[in-house]
């Protein structure tokens, strides 16, 4: 991944639109805030019903995999509302060019759907509205703390969460009887294992995704602030994180892993195969799981359980990547937007996971099985992804120093060269 130099300037062009009077915000598109009203899906959707002038709102979306639980969720909202939805399926490369281009032609989106790691292009653009509607009782009833500062930006929150991603460690049951807490425990579980014929592999994830090789260093590097929009705040050459990554390196000689050789594609592909004893794994698995469990004759039993720590002594922290639906302010139905929005956040979300496999961020309580509850707590406790413009910078840059270290390179020289490396972008 190259430096996102072109999105900087897409930004930039954006901003210069804004101030010339490129799409020109009416006086009355005002964000989410509904005054005067308690913080309730019946009473916001009520006073957002009184504003609405039109009967019909654009959503726009960029992930196939949610087409059709989006068609049954608009179905369902013109049902209720009297409200169509347009849906517009977004294959393109330049989201908020494109938003910005539709939005001089007023035919822009009124709500679209994005992960958190995109907020601040979309902040500096212009093109997002903040969400006043909620309370602190509402954000605390329904949503996890991870998810209200996933959508936080510079002390301001903007859009409503929907669904979410994350990694876990998948482990098979028949082999072990529980998910081993740290990776140390995995080693010490290889060096009994017995092979007996089943050409299984016993540890592999993605060691080419730097996504998931944070977790080495996340519960000590400071990247970008705890809430991952301050580039005054980046550490990642500290003494515990030389140590994490010093650990990191043994498990190259010990697991015998080939980066070439392994994708996140591949992973999933062993356990279907039931080829593999563990493995970290993002959330799309889940559905495969499912799909597994129901062959009753399989030599495999695969489970999910939480990241495991590093050793004792060394912890571990995943990201995770918070999807939300977020308002155009210069959309043609703001409210209707607002509406189709907090639908998807909100209302009827224990069917979402069987309409597109992704979990719901609202809270289900109950309705959650075995496996959905321990990834879901696995995202509680997780860190929000940054969404700084420089995100891109260093997922690229950690995963050419996590390469090095990983082929032998000194931990300490290449977490200092990823410090000043990084460094000298933030200026």
């Amino acid at each position: 991944m190259k430096i996102r130099w072109l999105e900087c300037i897409i930004a930039f062009t954006m901003i210069l639109c804004l101030l010339s009077g490129c799409g020109k915000k009416d006086s009355s598109k005002e964000d989410t805030k509904v005054e005067n009203v308690p913080a309730s899906f019946e009473n916001l959707m009520s006073e957002w019903k009184k504003e609405n002038g039109k009967n019909s709102a654009t959503c726009w979306y960029t992930d196939m995999a949610d087409q059709g639980w989006l068609a049954l969720k608009a179905k369902d909202f013109e049902k209720e509302y009297g409200i169509k939805v347009d849906l517009v399926y977004y294959d393109g490369a330049q989201l908020f060019e494109d938003i910005n281009q539709a939005n001089q032609k007023q035919s822009g989106p009124d709500v679209y759907i994005m992960g958190n790691d995109r907020l601040e292009f979309a902040v500096t653009g212009g093109i997002v509205a903040e969400n006043n509607a909620f309370d602190e009782a509402f954000w605390n009833d329904n949503y996890p703390t991870v998810a209200k500062s996933a959508l936080n930006y510079k002390g301001k929150q903007y859009g409503y969460p929907v669904y979410f991603d994350t990694y876990c460690l998948v482990y098979d049951s028949k082999l072990l009887e529980t998910a081993p807490a740290s990776i140390d425990d995995i080693l010490t579980f290889l060096d009994e294992y017995e092979d007996t014929g089943s050409t299984k592999a016993v540890f592999r994830w993605d060691v080419a995704d730097s996504y998931i090789n944070s977790m080495f260093i996340a519960s000590y590097a400071n990247i970008f602030g705890e809430n991952g929009d301050d580039l005054s705040s980046f550490s990642v050459n500290g003494e515990q994180e030389v140590k994490a990554m010093q650990y990191f390196q043994s498990l190259s000689e010990y697991l015998w892993m080939d980066k070439t050789n392994i994708s996140h594609d591949t992973v999933m592909n062993r356990i279907k195969e039931g080829t593999l004893v563990l493995g970290l794994c993002k959330s799309d698995i889940l559905p495969i799981l499912n799909e597994l469990k129901a062959d009753t004759e399989s030599e495999t039993d695969y489970k999910v359980g939480y990241v495991p720590s590093l050793t004792a002594e060394l912890s571990s922290t995943c990201y995770s990547t918070t999807y939300g639906a977020f308002i155009n302010p210069y959309g043609n139905n703001i409210s209707a937007g607002n509406m189709f929005a907090l639908y998807l956040s909100y209302e009827d979300q224990a069917r979402q996971y069987l309409g597109n496999g992704k979990l719901p961020v609202i809270n289900q309580k109950y309705h959650f099985d075995e496996m959905q509850t321990i990834l879901y707590a696995q995202y509680q406790n997780s860190k929000p992804v940054p969404k700084t413009m420089l995100l891109g910078d260093y997922l690229t840059e950690s995963a050419i120093a996590f390469d090095a270290i990983w082929q032998g390179a000194d931990a300490k020289q290449e977490l200092d060269k990823l410090q000043s490396i990084m460094e000298n972008r933030i200026k």
